[in-house]
Formats: structure tokens, C-alpha cells, sequence
């Protein structure tokens, strides 16, 4: 009976087991209480009308995703792709009116919509400043300054001014120029900002709302601009590899402009930039063709706004340095000076100076790194020279191998292995020369620092002297192809031409034998600016004026051959020639090159006149050198027809030479030999605004604003 009844007790229900949940909520985990993990809220935090937040942890690795987080996800990625559809709907209309156009339209290039509403940069260069950017002229006393130190011909200039203001007041005529100048070996100099020019338009220059900033050229002649460079300024200065660079073209045209990267666009806009503004003078007026590079110069501007800044990449950096290349044709000192300053900071962040940075690289690579790294160094001693400014990579920076010639062989059909040779032996030539530059601004010039009292007259002999021997050691060592030439020389070669290849070679050795002279001329200048002091009562110690007399007449004499030989050369060229630009470099090396010589012969006869030296040069070279700054006038004034840049360098030279008290009214009038341009026309000076010293005072533009200019303002 009790085992029946035992039998029909009934059981205990099994245990309910709890529910594990993956995750409490912050209040339930706070309150150590169960959470039934309910979203958006738990039953106990609507019980309790406590806020219901769901925390992971930390250290969280199995966490549930909720259903309506992954429907968020789902419509977002659905918005993502409408709009992708809707770019590639119109890119590819965009495509077909480009394929379907005319063939002076313009190629546009893909990128994406949103990138093409961006504000574009401003104009970097904005407008003309009052020293040219291979400092070449003189400014008035303003509020505006930039320093040009010793080296500089703005330096130069004021020694000269105050001979001939000091001469002219022992004659009885009226004050000359500057001759109230306290001694100045440096320093700063200022300008004005007067309104633009009157009458100047700039037709070509393209929108500012950016539309344009994407275009190019038709493909066709693009490419043949491309080639342009690369058998021009690309042989000059050649760190750009010709093949990566053109197949990267290839393969931009080949994908409808749909992949390409912003730095190469902008580097190819300032390759364009370059080959318009050295263009043959007769394609051209020089007006159009500084206007059209304008254009290009101003697309890449609006192309690498962000990392002209950053310079993180080789191609940046090629950019920075073809960039200050062009700008020294420019009326843009500043810039020039600030864009380099960009570039060689960015070179060093990449290690381009070191050999153990570049280690990791292959040997296309580490070539193209060295000869990048040399640009920035071959800029800089230009920079420097023509500035007077301290070095940004000084001497002892410069540590590499010169670039070699068995891995940058370009096998493209735009240069032959010929060529290609030549080319590097001319850069490694530069490379060295300048060198020898960087050592006499060091020891002549005071590193152009403006710091140091001035040297003695033995120093500065003594260091004319060693330096001459490193030059003399420099000439000797230069290959065959690059031998320096006479004038006598250039004209049997130039009329033994047989092939491009021939005239080619001519060109180099010509380009070497004009930075050659001109570096001479840098070399014995200390020495004549001492002679010119003298002649202004500034250099009054008995024993350094004769030590003068006794030492310094060697100097002067290879001053006038390396001037002569300069104008000589620049005169011969333009004046007999069809092909000028096939001989020289950049029209505004030339300038500088010519102008530069003619200041340093005028001192010459400024120290002449004085005595002293007259008896002891003989009378006939003496009377030759006195039609060489005519000579040169007239040089410039086929150089580059209608360049406004040219134009201000002669009016100032012929305004010089007039108020120099040199030459008689006959002489003047005559010109010499007829030959000058004194008796040309001159562009009104309100179309130039000169000075009495005949210098144009336009808009001199100070660093603080480039960096404006790289951030505009929102719209």
C-alpha cells in the first residue's frame, strides 16, 4: 500500500535553466543583478525607469551584432553605391563628348566629381616683384625688404653707382647715383607696390573657379611637349627618368585619365610650363608664351596645394625642383627663393642625401634619387650666387658619388645612348664646377652671411689664387665631349655641323664655357670691388692700395677676357643665328650671364679712368672693352623680343652707361659701333615704372605670402 502510494506522489519538476545572455547592461552589471539583455531596454531598467546602456567590454572578442545595426550598415552601403553608379554615369558621358569633340578640345582628365568643386589654389606667384628672380636689379627704400648679400649683382650694383656718383661730383656735374651711399657689401632692399602696369591683360590665364585646373593639351601635342623637354632642359638637368615618365603618360592616356595620381599630373603641367617659357623666341611672342606657361604653372599649383607642403614623395620633390627651375624666368624672386627652400627640405626628409637611406632602393631608383639630390644642389649654388643668400646645403652636405651613366641609359626613342652620355657628362661637369662656386662664396663672399669684417687684400688674393688652381685642375679633368671652347672655335663648329647630334655637343660646350666664365668673373670680382672703392675714397689704407696696384692686376685683366668672352659669345649667337635656342641655355641664364659682365666691364673702366691702372693696361684693350657694355645692350635686345624681363635689364644697362660719365655725347649717340640698342626705342616708362636709376618698381612679394596663398579661404 505504501509503495502504491509512494508510486503515484507526483515528481518535482525539473530546474528551469537560466537563460546565459552575452551581454548585461550597465545598470544590471552595476547592480550585479540578472539582465534579460532585451533591447533597446531590459525588463528591470523599464521596471526600475533606470537608462539602459549596453557597454562592451574591453577585452570583448564574441560580441552578437544586432539585426537592426546590420540593416544600418546594409542602407549605407546602398546610399554608398547609388552614388558611386551616379559618379560613373557621369564620367562616362564626360568621356564619350571628350572622345566625340573637335580636336582642339582639350583632354580632360577623370577625376572625380568632388574633386573638381575643391577651391584651387591661388596664384602662388601673384604679381611681378621689383627684383627678377635671377636678382639682377636694384630696388627703391620702402617698407618691403629682402636681403641680398655680397654675391648678388643688387650688391654690386652699389659699388659701381657710388664710384660713378663719386666721379661725377670731383667733375663739377651734379650728384651722382647712390653717391651719398653709406659702404654696402649687402643688405636689405626694398620696394614699393605700385598698381599693375596700366593696359596688361592676362587673356590666357584660365578660370579661378578651377574647371579648368584638370585639362590638357590635345594627347598628340602633349606628347610632343613632352619631347620638347626631354631633348631641352630634360639633358640640362636630367633627374627625370625620360621612359618611367612616358610610360606613365602612355598608360594614363591608354586609361582615359581614370588612375593617375595628382604630384605626376602637376609635375607634368610644370614640364609643360617649362617648355612653353624656352620656347624658341621665334614660335612666339615672349608675352604669349609666358602667358600660356602661366596657365600650366598655375594648374599644377591648383594640383598639389596639399603636398607641395608635405614633399613626402620623390615625385614631390621633382615637382618642388622643376618648379624653382622655371620660376627664375619668372619676375617672381620670392618664390623662386621659398619654393627651393621647400624642395630641399623635402630632398633631405626623403634621405636623398644619404647613401645608406637609399640602400633599399634598386638601382634605377638610387640613380634617380642621386640625380634629384644633385638638382637640388646644383639650384641652390645658382640660388645663392644670384641672390646673395647663405647656402641651404652647404659643402659638407654634399657627400655622394657623382651620378654614373650605366643605369639611366634611356632607350626611349627621344634621346639616343649618344646623347643620353653627353648629357651626364655636361651635368657631372656642372656639378663639380659648382662646387668650386659654393667654395669661393665661402671664402670670397663670407658664406653671403654679412656678418664677417672685410678680408684683407692679401686674403682675398690668396684665395683667388687657390681657387684658380682648383679651376685650372677642373678644366683639365673635363672629358673631351665637354671641352670649353673659344670663339674662334664656336664658329668653325657651328658652320661644320653635319647632324643634330653635332649641334647638340655644340650646345653643351657652349652652355659649360659660359658657366665657366661666369663663374670667373664671381672669382676675381672681390678684387675689382676693392679697385672701385678706391676710386670712391672708400678704401683709404696707403699699404692695401698699393698691395692692390702690385696684386691685383692679374685679376682685372682675366676679369675683361671672361667678360668679353661672355658677350662675345651671347652677342655672336643671337645676331648670327636662326636656331639661338639650339645653342644656349634658358633665355634668362643668358641675361643674367650678359648683364652680369657688362656691370663688371663698366667697373672696369669706372677704375681705368681713375688712373693707376690706365698706364699700366694697354691703351688698346682698354679702348676695346669700351664698346663691350654696348655690345651687350644690343645682345639683349635680340635675346628675347618683346620679354618684359629683357627689356627691364637693358633699359637699365643703357640708363647706366648714359649716366656713367664714361662716354661722350658722340659716343652715346654713335653706340660705338652703331651696333647698340641705345638708340632702339624704349616702352614708355609708364608701361615699366622706372626709377631713376631705371628700375621698375612692381610688387615684391614677401614669404608670408605663399604660405597665404597654399590655404585659401573657404568659400
Amino acid at each position: 500500500m505504501e509503495s502504491h502510494a509512494r508510486e503515484q506522489s507526483p515528481r518535482p519538476a525539473p530546474a528551469i535553466k537560466r537563460r546565459r545572455v552575452a551581454l548585461a547592461c550597465d545598470s544590471c552589471r552595476l547592480r550585479k543583478s540578472r539582465c534579460d539583455s532585451t533591447r533597446p531596454q531590459c525588463s528591470s531598467c523599464v521596471e526600475l525607469g533606470f537608462e539602459c546602456v549596453y557597454r562592451p567590454p574591453a577585452t570583448a572578442t564574441n560580441v552578437i551584432v544586432q539585426k537592426d545595426y546590420l540593416q544600418s550598415l546594409e542602407s549605407r552601403v546602398y546610399q554608398l553605391e547609388n552614388s558611386l553608379s551616379t559618379v560613373k554615369d557621369d564620367l562616362s558621358r564626360l568621356s564619350s563628348r571628350v572622345s566625340h569633340g573637335t580636336g582642339s578640345e582639350p583632354i580632360s582628365s577623370g577625376f572625380d566629381h568632388n574633386a573638381r568643386q575643391r577651391t584651387p589654389l591661388r596664384d602662388l606667384a601673384g604679381t611681378e616683384d621689383s627684383v627678377d628672380a635671377m636678382g639682377t636689379i636694384t630696388l627703391a627704400n620702402e617698407e618691403d625688404s629682402g636681403f641680398f648679400g655680397p654675391s648678388s649683382n643688387v650688391a654690386f650694383t652699389r659699388h659701381l653707382c657710388r664710384a660713378i656718383g663719386h666721379c661725377n661730383t670731383l667733375d663739377g656735374t651734379a650728384p651722382g647715383l647712390l653717391a651719398d651711399t653709406p659702404t654696402y657689401d649687402g643688405g636689405f632692399v626694398s620696394a614699393s607696390r605700385p598698381p599693375s602696369p596700366p593696359g596688361r591683360t592676362d587673356g590666357l590665364r584660365f578660370d579661378r573657379r578651377g574647371k579648368d585646373t584638370f585639362k590638357l593639351p590635345p594627347a598628340s601635342e602633349t606628347l610632343s611637349l613632352i619631347k620638347q623637354y626631354f631633348t631641352n632642359t630634360g639633358l640640362l638637368f636630367p633627374y627625370i627618368h625620360p621612359p618611367t615618365f612616358l610610360q606613365t603618360y602612355e598608360e594614363m592616356v591608354r586609361d582615359n585619365f581614370k588612375r593617375v595620381r595628382r604630384t605626376w599630373l602637376g609635375l607634368l603641367n610644370m614640364i609643360l610650363a617649362m617648355v612653353t617659357i624656352t620656347a624658341s623666341p621665334s614660335g612666339a611672342p615672349a608675352s604669349t608664351r609666358i602667358a600660356e606657361s602661366d596657365v600650366f604653372y598655375q594648374r599644377s599649383l591648383s594640383l598639389c596645394r596639399d603636398e607641395i607642403l608635405r614633399g613626402t614623395t620623390l615625385e614631390v620633390v621633382q615637382y618642388l625642383l622643376l618648379m624653382g627651375q622655371y620660376l627664375q624666368g619668372t619676375q617672381k624672386s620670392v618664390q623662386a627663393w621659398t619654393v627651393h627652400g621647400l624642395a630641399v627640405k623635402a630632398a633631405l626628409q626623403l634621405g636623398l642625401h644619404s647613401k645608406d637611406a637609399s640602400g633599399a632602393f634598386s638601382r634605377l631608383e638610387k640613380e634617380t634619387r642621386l640625380r634629384t639630390w644633385f638638382g637640388c644642389v646644383l639650384l641652390d649654388r645658382t640660388l645663392c650666387m644670384t641672390f646673395g643668400r647663405p647656402a641651404a646645403i652647404p659643402n659638407s652636405y654634399v657627400k655622394l658619388e657623382l651620378p654614373a651613366g650605366d643605369v639611366l641609359v634611356d632607350t626611349s626613342p627621344m634621346v639616343d645612348e649618344q646623347t643620353s652620355s653627353l648629357s651626364l657628362s655636361l651635368y657631372n661637369a656642372t656639378i663639380t664646377l659648382y662646387n668650386q662656386i659654393a667654395k669661393a662664396i665661402d671664402l670670397l663672399y663670407g658664406q653671403n652671411l654679412g656678418c664677417d669684417p672685410p678680408s684683407s687684400v692679401s686674403e682675398i688674393i690668396a684665395h683667388v689664387f687657390s681657387l684658380e688652381q682648383d679651376l685650372f685642375s677642373w678644366e683639365r679633368a673635363l672629358p673631351e665631349s665637354v671641352r670649353l671652347l673659344s670663339l674662334d672655335q664656336m664658329h668653325h663648329l657651328r658652320n661644320t655641323t653635319a647632324s643634330e647630334f653635332d649641334l647638340v655637343a655644340l650646345r653643351f660646350r657652349i652652355i659649360l664655357t659660359l658657366r665657366y666664365s661666369n663663374f670667373r668673373v664671381l672669382l676675381h670680382r672681390p678684387v675689382l670691388v676693392r679697385f672701385i672703392d678706391s676710386c670712391g675714397r672708400l678704401q683709404s689704407d696707403p699699404q692695401q692700395l698699393q698691395l692692390l696696384q702690385q696684386l691685383g692686376l692679374n685679376s682685372i685683366q682675366i676679369s675683361m677676357d671672361s667678360t668679353m668672352q661672355i658677350i662675345d659669345f651671347i652677342h655672336d649667337i643671337v645676331h648670327h643665328t636662326d636656331h639661338q635656342h639650339k645653342l644656349l641655355g634658358a633665355w634668362w641664364f643668358s641675361l643674367y650671364y650678359t648683364f652680369n659682365a657688362a656691370l663688371v666691364i663698366l667697373g672696369i673702366l669706372i677704375v681705368c679712368r681713375e688712373g693707376g691702372m690706365a698706364g699700366q693696361i694697354v691703351g688698346a684693350v682698354a679702348d676695346k672693352i669700351r664698346e663691350y657694355p654696348f655690345r651687350a645692350a644690343a645682345a639683349l635686345s635680340k635675346l628675347d623680343s618683346g620679354n618684359r624681363m629683357v627689356v627691364r635689364c637693358r633699359v637699365y644697362l643703357e640708363r647706366l652707361i648714359s649716366t656713367s660719365g664714361l662716354y661722350s655725347i658722340e659716343e652715346l649717340s654713335a653706340g660705338i659701333s652703331g651696333d647698340s640698342s641705345l638708340g632702339l626705342p624704349c616702352p614708355p616708362s609708364s608701361d615699366l615704372d622706372i626709377s631713376p636709376l631705371g628700375v621698375e618698381f612692381g610688387e615684391f612679394m614677401l614669404d608670408g605670402n605663399l604660405f597665404a596663398s597654399l590655404n585659401p579661404p573657404a568659400a
